[in-house]
Parts: C-alpha cells; sequence; structure tokens
C-alpha cells in the first residue's frame, strides 16, 4: 500500500510519547509498505529530518511554535469560534500547500492524521481517511477543566472541551476508519459514529530496547518521566512533589526523585525541593529508569495509554501509579504494578517497594510477562496494518481481529 501519515509534531528522534508512537507504527508499515510521512519540524530538527529519510519518505514543512503572546492571540480568537484551539494552532497555508503537493504526485490508499485536530485541513476526497487518536482529546480538556485550580483556566478548558467533543465527533463520522490506543474509549468513539470502523492500536514498547539490566536498584529513589511541557505532566510533576513527596522525605530524609523530560520555556522553579533534581531531557531514559527503586506516574488529567508505563513495565520496574495513569492497560493492582490516588495513599505504596525486594521482584518479573503479551510494537504495527485491509479491501496479508485486543491477561 502507498500510505502518508500527516503529524504536526516531527516524531525522529522520538522525544515524546505521542512522537514514538507517531515513529514507530511509521516504521512497521514502512517494513511491508511504502509510507510517506508529512510532518512539521521546528528548524533544530533538521538533522532528525535527514535520519528519518534515511528509513522511509519524509517532507517537512518547517515551524516556528507561537511566542507565548502568540497563544494568548490565538486563544483569544478561538473564544467566539467554533473550531478548537490547537485547530488554529497549528493550521498554517505553507502545510496546506504541502498536502496539495504530495497528494497531486500520486494516489494514496490511506491517508493517516495523528489526532483529528489536523482534519481542519483539507485533504483528496477519493483517499481512505484513517485518524489516529492519541487521545480522546475533549476528554483531555474536560478533565483538565474539572481539575485546574485556576479559574481562567478552568473557563477555557471547558470552552475548548465543547469545541471539541463537536470536531471530534463530526471527524469520526466522516473518516473511513478510527484509530485508538485503548478498548477503554471504542465504545466512545463507536457511540457517536457507529458506522466508523474503529481499531484498538496500543501504545507499546520496543522490547530489545527496554529490557530488564539485572543491575540492583539504588535504595530510597524514584524517577518521573515525562514532557514538561504538557499539561497533564506539569500537573502530574506538582502532585508528587507538593503533596507525596514531603510524606516520603518525612519518613525517608536521604529519599532522591529525579524529573526527566523536555522542558523549554517552562518555570520549573516552583518544582524543586529538598533532594528532588531536575534533569530536562536526555538522550537515554533507561538508565535512570533502570538506577530507581519505583518508577512513578502520578497523572491525575490526560486521555490516552501512557508510554511510560509500559517502558518501565518493560524494564521490569515497580511502579506506583495513579488509577487514570495506567488507565485503558491491562494491568491489575499489586500483580503489574501498585496503584493509589491521593497523597498518604502513593506515599505509602512507595514505602511498600522501598521495604520489600520481594514486592519489587514480583512486581518487576509479572509487568514483564504482561508487556511481552500484549505491548508489542510489532504487534501495534500488525493491528493498524489489518485495519487498513479492511477499508482498502485488500485481503493479501494476515488479518487479525483487531476489536478484540483487551480481554483479560
Amino acid at each position: 500500500m502507498n500510505i502518508l501519515i500527516v503529524s504536526a509534531q516531527f516524531p525522529y528522534p522520538p522525544r515524546s510519547g505521542f512522537s514514538t508512537r507517531v515513529y514507530q507504527l511509521a516504521r512497521q508499515l514502512s517494513a511491508r509498505h511504502k509510507v510517506t510521512l508529512l510532518s512539521y519540524a521546528l528548524p533544530h530538527e533538521r538533522d532528525g529530518v535527514a535520519g528519518l529519510a534515511t528509513q522511509m519518505s519524509v517532507r517537512a514543512v518547517e515551524w516556528t511554535a507561537p511566542s507565548g503572546l502568540g497563544k494568548r492571540a490565538i486563544q483569544a480568537l478561538t473564544i467566539a469560534s467554533p473550531r478548537p484551539y490547537y485547530c488554529r494552532d497549528i493550521y498554517s497555508e505553507n502545510m496546506q500547500q504541502a498536502i496539495d503537493d504530495v497528494c497531486s504526485t500520486g494516489t494514496f490508499d490511506v491517508i493517516q492524521v495523528e489526532s483529528s485536530f489536523l482534519c481542519d485541513f483539507r485533504f483528496p476526497r477519493n483517499t481512505r481517511l484513517v485518524i489516529d487518536e492519541h487521545n480522546v482529546e475533549y476528554e483531555v480538556f474536560q478533565r483538565m477543566s474539572e481539575g485546574e485550580r485556576s479559574l481562567s483556566r478552568r473557563a477555557f478548558n471547558r470552552l475548548e472541551y465543547l469545541r471539541c467533543r463537536r470536531f471530534e465527533q463530526a471527524w469520526w463520522r466522516r473518516a473511513d476508519a478510527c484509530v485508538v490506543t485503548s478498548d477503554r474509549e471504542r465504545p466512545t468513539v463507536r457511540e457517536s459514529a457507529p458506522d466508523t470502523p474503529v481499531a484498538v492500536v496500543p501504545n507499546a514498547v520496543d522490547l530489545d530496547y527496554f529490557t530488564p539490566s539485572g543491575t540492583s536498584a539504588e535504595p530510597h529513589t524514584i524517577v518521573f518521566n515525562g514532557t514538561l511541557t504538557y499539561r497533564p505532566n506539569v500537573d502530574g510533576a506538582h502532585f508528587l512533589i507538593d503533596e507525596v513527596w514531603p510524606l516520603v522525605r518525612d519518613r525517608y530524609p536521604d529519599a532522591r526523585l529525579t524529573l526527566v523530560g523536555r522542558s523549554e520555556g517552562v518555570d520549573t522553579r516552583s518544582l524543586m525541593g529538598p533532594g528532588v533534581e531536575l534533569l530536562g531531557e536526555v538522550p537515554d531514559i533507561r538508565p535512570y529508569i533502570d538506577r530507581a527503586a519505583v518508577v512513578a506516574v502520578p497523572i491525575r488529567i490526560g486521555g490516552g495509554t501512557r508510554l511510560k508505563v509500559v517502558e518501565a513495565l518493560a524494564m521490569g520496574k515497580a511502579t506506583v501509579s495513579t488509577a487514570l495513569g495506567c488507565e485503558g492497560l491491562a494491568v491489575r493492582d499489586r500483580e503489574h504494578l501498585l496503584i493509589a490516588d491521593d497523597a498518604l495513599a502513593f506515599a505509602s505504596r512507595i514505602f511498600d517497594v522501598f521495604e520489600s525486594a520481594a514486592l519489587r521482584d514480583a512486581l518487576g518479573h509479572a509487568g514483564r510477562r504482561l508487556v511481552e503479551g500484549r505491548y508489542s510494537w510489532d504487534l501495534a504495527g500488525a493491528r493498524l496494518e489489518s485495519l487498513y485491509r479492511q477499508i482498502t479491501g485488500d485481503e493479501t496479508g494476515p488479518s487479525m481481529a483487531f476489536e478484540l485486543v483487551a480481554t483479560e491477561a
């Protein structure tokens, strides 16, 4: 098949959960099909563009992110508009021209857009359009509107929730197929778009790259991995540092917390504290996960499923997560990881891991087995390919029951 993938974030090298999903699925598809990736790219990402071009056809549209004042102006324009803020934020005539140019050179069997927000661009009518929903976007804004302390943020997110719900649901009905990351989200799409095929293609992990090292963790150490330019990660980091961390330090004065993740343009001063280290983006997250006694996933808002969870489980690490942090994954509390939602319970689960090597080992082994059976990129790619074959009528390749992927472990 001839496949076009359109993304608003350049996915190589992978720097976030979003970019990892785009890159890994594109890599899986390009092993058997002709894949073209069309994406925005920031000026400093030119080396990444050149690197990915050795693996597949790449077309990059150079883009500079709006300044803080620019974002505020876009938000102001959005208030009276039915279009979601992010549609306006990522739209450009340069990208539309690039779409027109790429599509004029040949016919694509499938065009996949990475998020419904890209549906605001114009695509050829005679090509099958697939929406890869990394999150149900309106659900994210609904949760942010309920969880924000700032009245202005709550109000804006409430408006964005209403706009996104109308926009997403309309495009689910118009698309030829939708992709979601978990069985939990599938009924949401089917309720609004009962005639649109929906495939569950989970976020996954490179099992050869993320693997247990066999080395012992450093006592009383915690790592949190998340891009701090993403609001749900910032909220989770504040919950961890403001509410959980004082309880941990009271019991373990030598405890250390490492926050790893891109933070350009973010005021991180409020995240600093005793025993807390902010590293920013690192070229390889594995050594930090490997050294930690606990991987913390204190996420309270957001959607989809989190790659940080499956990566930690793949490395055989004891993980403490909120229920939302591991939402959509086939994990069970006290078998694959530990789940807690309030600060006292979260700290207590951390203490359990600190104080029991047997528990750390049991969680690590069970987590690795779960990921090996369910969350490889090979399997995720095969599920996506099966959806393509269904909507194109191509029966030459293997088929999979992609709708039945979240049975009990």
